[in-house]
């Protein structure tokens, strides 16, 4: 039986749904994507600039977990369907992949990219597989994210956690 490695959490952010919400281009029905992307940048900073993800490239993997993913878009596709209309900007199925491609492009993140379908507590379960793929030395750095969407928008939240493994006693520099 394989220990798994502690992991340090380096930093992260929480993100509300909310009017303050910034809309992201491309995104148009939901504040899944929106949610995302901002809970990203407030965990390590605006890709236009310095940020804590900077030169990590193919180290760096990203999780998104959710325990329904983009219920809005999915909804609205429904009702689109039952009416005769088909629209192809309401194909659902890919909003996870496509938000954590655009994190991906601006973040300039090359490593390994998951989104899974979580039962429990969507944080740990995103938490525990980060640590899985650090023990599999897939990525040296692991960007944690999960997404909520409620029916009331006030309870909507993402949060995103950067974690990588816990330095060893020889990894520690002595103060």
């Amino acid at each position: 039986m394989t220990t798994l490695p502690a992991f340090e959490l380096v930093t992260s952010a929480k993100v509300h749904a909310g009017p303050e919400l910034p809309q992201l281009p491309g995104f148009m029905v939901s504040d899944f994507a929106p949610l995302a992307y901002a809970a990203v940048r407030e965990c390590v900073g605006d890709a236009r600039s310095g940020h804590l993800l900077k030169g990590i490239g193919d180290r760096g993997g990203i999780i998104l977990g959710s325990q329904r993913f983009d219920t809005v878009t999915l909804e609205l596709s429904v009702e689109h369907v039952n009416r005769g209309r088909v629209s192809p900007i309401l194909f659902y199925q890919v909003v996870p992949t496509a938000v954590l491609g655009q994190i991906a492009r601006d973040y300039r993140l090359t490593g390994p990219v998951s989104c899974v379908a979580v039962t429990g507590d969507a944080r740990d379960e995103v938490l525990e597989l980060a640590r899985l793929l650090l023990a599999d030395q897939g990525a040296e750095w692991v960007l944690g994210l999960t997404v909520k969407l409620d029916p009331d928008p006030a309870k909507a939240f993402a949060t995103a956690d950067l974690v990588r493994i816990a330095p060893g006693p020889a990894d520690r520099k002595e103060s």
